[in-house]
Formats: C-alpha cells, structure tokens, sequence
C-alpha cells in the first residue's frame, strides 16, 4: 500500500515540478489510509570556480586566431589540424589529357567563416604545416596537443599568409551580397597540387576513400597563427582547392577536398592558465569561460536533504548571472548551453558520446528573461548519488564500527560523490530539431555566476510516511 501511494505521489509531484506555486502540495494529497508528510524545503550548496587546462577538442568548427582577454590579461591563441575528405568512388580529376600539362595551376586552403570574434579590419598571419605523421581515428585529442608530434618541426612552414577578416580585394558589392560567404585564402605551392594530381595517375586507388586519401595522399595541415592579435576566426569549413586548365578550352575548374564531420579536425587553444587564478581565488562568485578557462563545481547537499526523507520528489536549483562589469570594445559573450554533469564523468561524457539522462546529466539554455540558467528537477541525480553511497556502506558494513565511520571512509574513497560540475556546451541537432550530440563550447564566452561565499538555494519537495 504504501509503496503505491509513493509512486503516485511521485508522479504527480513529476508533473507540477516547473510550478514555483507549492503551497497547498501538502494539503491537497494525502491519503486517507497511510498518512504522508509532504514538504517544500530550502537546501543550500557551495560552489567554486576549478580551472580547466584542457578539454577535448571534438568540434563542428574550427578556430584560429589570437585575442587578449581584458578581464585576466590572458592572450589566448587558437590553432587547428585539419584532415580533408575525399569522395567514394574516386572520380577526382579527369584524363590526363584533359588537364594542361596535367599538373595544378595554383592551390590553396580556403577557411570559410560566417562569425569572427574581435576586429574584422585587424591584420593576422597564418603558418601552414605539412603533417608527417596522421592523426588516428578513435584517438581521443584534446585542446592542450601538442601539434609537434604531427610535424617535422625543422621544416619551415610550407606557406605564410598575413590576412584580414574582411577581404579588401573584394569590392564594396561582393562583400555586401547575401550570397557572399566571407573567407580567408591562404596559397600553397603549386607543386603540392601537382604532386596531388600525379598521384592521382599512379595510384587512384588511393583516391577511392578518406581513409587511403589520408594515409598517402595529404595527411592534412597544421594551420598555426603566428602574428596579430585582436581577432578569432569561427571557421565553419577548411577547403583543400587544387585548380587547373582544360587542354582544349583553357577553362579553369577546381577540385575541392573539404575538411568535415567524416574526418578529424583538431582545435588547439594555448593560454596562460596562471593568469587565471584570480578569477578562481574570486570568493564573489563562480565562472564559466570559455574555451577551456574556467567551470563551476558544485557541492549538493545530499545528505541533509535525504535525512529522514523516504522520496524526493523534486528539486529544482537556479544560477543567477552577474552582469558584466568591465566595458570593452569586443565584450565576450554569454554561454548559451550549459550541462550540469557529475564532476566524474566530465570528460568520459564527451569522449563516449553521451546524451543527458536526467539523472546524472542535465542540459539547459541560459534565460535572458531572468539572466539565470535553471535546471528545474534534479531529484534523480540527488536520489542516485545518495544510493550510490548507501550500497557501498551496506557492502561495507562489517568495516566499520558506526555510521558516521563508513560515512567518512567512503567520502575519503569517493571524495566527488555529491559534485557536479557546469560545463557551457554547444548542442548539434538532426532535422527534427532534436539533439544528437554535445561539444564543448569553444566560443570566446565567460558568466559570472552568484555563489562561492554566497549560498546557492535548492528549493525541494520530499515525502516521508508518518509513523
């Protein structure tokens, strides 16, 4: 009986959870038979900003470009490796004698971009790096690489490209058609195309897939950035153009070998994480900063909101954002995605691919409205972490000589049981609009968010059956 009736409860308290308007909860279901306490209680976690050296660099854009941040004086320097797609089938270049002097008349990378960070009119410069060894797949890459291990770094850089935003080359008419797709052009040797296309003639088999197309063909670039400061490029795709002439008509064509989902692409950001540390020694609040800066960690209370509670029914906790303070000419922006992931599995989630569950992983977008990112039920995750540790006293109970002894030894064992941490995400969604994967957020953002010294409330329902 009574094991129904907190079923019921459970449901019903599922459907109301988004309502603030608990008053009457109590009131309004209890059973006549077995009586059940209903309460709406306020708890309290802690929080603190933990600084993030590195996360992985899986991402549907790439970045490149230097940009000082204002509020820590870090200069953060993006970069990439980029591998390029080649076609099934193999059909790549026509005959032979349908290309003059079969060989490329001119190559270049071409990143296109439809959003940048910091001054469009500011002057940068690109190295191109040839890879020696390939990037592998199911590897695990990280922002922190280390692109060394990819290129012989006793080479000279086989391209450099000083380079704005804007393409001043372009009259006033192309730059302002809708159809413009803004882009930066960095020219290669001629002669990588060419040996491209005599590869194509000795050995096509090696155009027949990605795959045969990285390991002999080109094994990609490393795109490093090695002068200017003041601008990010948000690459939406890298393009390995090789051109060349028709024989007959002197026609120009292209063929294109593009950087995508299908093959690697790794960001690189390198920063220094010291010039962090006041933002993390700041007792006025917590912070998210992106990429790779700065998460929140939170402690729940998890004990005392499970004390002497048989259900907990919901939960719901807020994170009210500070306004910025600082006024500068290029402000970051503010995380739009943010998960709430237990402090364990905040990497092993992106690596395997995970979806939230509503128990141990939760996503939410921030409100303007409110200047808030709010995750309305987290009672599952609470209910899991708190039988999470009974199992293991129960396992271990003949180790110990009380309670708060066990409690103890698996707090020292396990000591982010009742952590989680703030990750700000980006989402990529199919055609229905529904999400299918979660990438860290790279964009130049940061939040100030109410907690550290300041208390941050968990408003929850619970249920006990009176004795």
């Amino acid at each position: 009986m009574k094991k129904s009736i907190v079923y019921a409860l459970v449901l019903l308290c599922s459907l109301i959870a988004c309502d603030d308007n608990t008053g009457t909860l109590g009131n309004s279901i209890t059973p006549g038979a077995d009586s059940i306490k209903v309460q709406t209680n306020t708890y309290q976690a802690t929080s603190r900003s933990i600084k993030i050296d590195s996360v992985l660099s899986k991402s549907d854009k790439i970045y490149l470009g230097r940009f000082t941040d204002p509020e820590t004086n870090s200069v953060i320097e993006a970069d990439f490796i980029a591998q390029f797609y080649c076609g099934e089938g193999g059909n790549v270049f026509p005959p032979a004698d349908s290309v003059k002097g079969d060989c490329a008349l001119r190559v270049e990378l071409r990143l296109f971009f439809t959003k940048i960070f910091g001054d469009s009119t500011n002057t940068m410069t690109a190295e191109v790096y040839e890879l020696e060894s390939t990037l592998q797949e199911g590897a695990q890459y990280y922002t922190n690489i280390d692109p060394t291990l990819f290129y012989d770094v006793t080479k000279k850089p086989i391209a450099t490209t000083a380079y704005t935003a804007i393409d001043y080359t372009l009259d006033d008419d192309e730059l302002n058609d809708k159809e413009h797709y803004a882009n930066v052009c960095i020219p290669l040797p001629t002669e990588k195309g060419s040996e491209i296309i005599a590869l194509y003639r000795s050995n096509p088999e090696y155009f027949i897939n990605s795959a045969q197309f990285i390991e002999h063909v080109c094994k990609g670039y490393y795109v490093k950035t090695a002068g200017g400061d003041g601008t990010i490029l948000y690459v939406d795709q890298a393009a390995l153009n090789v051109y060349f002439q028709h024989s007959r008509t002197d026609s120009i064509f292209v063929t294109q070998f593009v950087g995508t989902q299908e093959v690697l692409q790794v960001n690189r950001f390198d920063f220094d994480s010291s010039q962090l540390q006041p933002l993390i020694d700041d007792t006025t609040g917590t912070y998210l900063k992106t990429p790779a800066g700065i998460f929140t960690e939170v402690t729940l209370p998890i004990a005392e909101i499970t004390e002497n509670n048989d259900s907990i029914n919901a939960a719901k906790i807020i994170f009210q954002r500070y306004n910025a303070e600082m006024e500068t000419k290029y402000p970051f922006g503010t995380p739009e995605g943010l998960l709430m992931l237990r402090k364990n599995d905040m990497h092993s989630f992106f690596e395997k691919n995970s979806l939230t569950n509503s128990t141990t992983s939760y996503y939410t977008t921030y409100n303007s409205t409110f200047n808030r990112y709010e995750f309305s039920n987290i009672a599952r995750l609470i209910s899991h972490c708190a039988n999470e540790q009974e199992a293991w006293i129960e396992a271990h109970s003949s180790d110990f000589a009380t309670m708060d002894q066990a409690v103890e030894a698996y707090a020292t064992q396990h000591p982010d049981w009742d952590k989680v941490v703030l990750v700000p995400v980006t989402t990529i969604t199919d055609a229905n609009k529904n999400i299918v994967n979660f990438r860290h957020d790279f964009k130049l953002n940061s939040a100030k968010l109410v907690g550290n010294k300041d208390k941050i409330d968990i408003k929850v329902i619970t249920s006990k059956f009176n004795q």
